[in-house]
């Protein structure tokens, strides 16, 4: 049966989405494997960790925990309280990330957040993420929501995001279509 919902109304639903979908997603790791191997880990990171392209762009191989599998961050946007925090990643990508040259000052990535920018929009955008989403900040949303749906407590989302307050946490993106669904069908009692 052929969808009756309008055009204009489906855009408006969607026009404001933040986050990957899930489809999107498979895509994107899908097409990772066509770029060089600093730009694909750079993007893992941001999907893994949700971190500011900032973080990921200062991160030093010091800041890499090999036994805990944990990546610490110094939290940019906490700079009159400087903060760090450690957020667990997989194995792999810490095991990946160790291989990684790195520069004089032990930087995994020396380039300017311009450069890093246009690599990842051209990974999004090879995985057919255009728009609003084929930026750095989506990966960050898209972490947030992955909580959100596997019902991660708001407290250890805030951690792992570096949040001070709830606030913080809120405005990140608003559910829809498959992952509203999905919250929405427990709601619906009996008449599932």
């Amino acid at each position: 049966m052929k969808n009756p919902l309008s055009p204009e109304i489906r855009h408006q639903l969607y026009a404001h989405r933040k986050s990957f979908t899930l489809d999107q997603e498979r895509r994107l790791m899908k097409v990772l494997e066509r770029f060089p191997m600093d730009t694909r880990l750079l993007c893992e990171l941001l999907y893994v960790t949700g971190c500011r392209l900032s973080e990921a762009l200062a991160l030093r191989l010091n800041c890499l925990d090999t036994d805990e599998h944990l990546v610490v961050f110094h939290t940019l946007k906490q700079r009159k309280r400087p903060a760090i925090r450690a957020v667990p990643v997989p194995k792999k990508l810490v095991t990946r990330l160790v291989a990684l040259p790195v520069s004089a000052d032990g930087r995994f990535w020396s380039y300017s957040r311009w450069t890093a920018r246009r690599r990842i929009k051209e990974v999004l955008e090879a995985a057919g993420i255009t728009g609003s989403l084929a930026n750095s900040k989506t990966f960050r949303h898209s972490y947030n929501d992955r909580g959100k749906l596997h019902s991660t407590p708001d407290h250890v989302r805030r951690a792992l995001l570096g949040h001070r307050t709830q606030r913080a946490n809120d405005h990140y993106g608003a559910l829809i279509g498959a992952e509203l669904r999905d919250h929405a069908r427990q709601l619906w009692g009996v008449l599932k």
